[in-house]
C-alpha cells in the first residue's frame, strides 16, 4: 500500500475516534487527487530521449522526463522499471551492478500510467535520472 493511502487511513481513524468534525475536515483536505501525466507531453519527451545521439543529450532528455513526471506528482524512484540484457535477452534485477557498469548493454522499460516506455541507455547518467535521487 502506498504511504499516501496509509496516511489517509490513519487520519480517518483519528477522525472516527475523535468524533469531531474538525478531524474529518483535516482528513478530507489531505486526500490528494489522482496523479495523471500528460500522455502527449510524455510521448514527445520520450521520442526525444530515444533519438538522442550523445550520452549527454540523452541524459538531459532523461532528466527532463523525470522533471515532467515529478511535476505531475509521480515519484520517479518508485516507477516500475524492467531492465533486459540485450545480448542474452534476460531480465536483470534493477540493483544489478552490471547495469551501471555497462548501461549500453541493456534495454530499459519504464511503466507510467500503464504505458510502457523503452530506451537503450547510452550512459549511467541516463539511468540515474530515473532513480529518484
Amino acid at each position: 500500500m502506498s504511504c499516501r493511502i496509509l496516511a489517509i487511513r490513519a487520519l480517518l481513524a483519528v477522525a472516527l475516534t475523535a468524533g469531531g468534525s474538525g478531524a474529518t475536515v483535516l482528513a478530507q483536505e489531505r486526500t490528494m487527487p489522482s496523479v495523471s501525466v500528460n500522455a502527449q507531453q510524455l510521448q514527445t519527451a520520450w521520442a526525444r530521449l530515444q533519438q538522442a545521439f550523445t550520452p549527454e543529450q540523452q541524459a538531459n532528455e532523461a532528466r527532463g522526463i523525470a522533471r515532467l513526471l515529478a511535476s505531475s506528482g509521480v515519484r520517479v524512484g518508485s516507477l516500475e522499471m524492467d531492465v533486459k540484457n540485450i545480448a542474452t535477452g534476460r531480465i536483470v534485477p534493477r540493483d544489478d551492478p552490471s547495469i551501471l557498469q555497462r548501461p549500453q548493454a541493456h534495454e530499459v522499460t519504464i511503466v507510467v500510467d500503464g504505458r510502457f516506455y523503452t530506451f537503450r541507455p547510452l550512459s549511467r547518467a541516463s539511468l540515474e535520472a530515473f532513480s529518484g535521487r
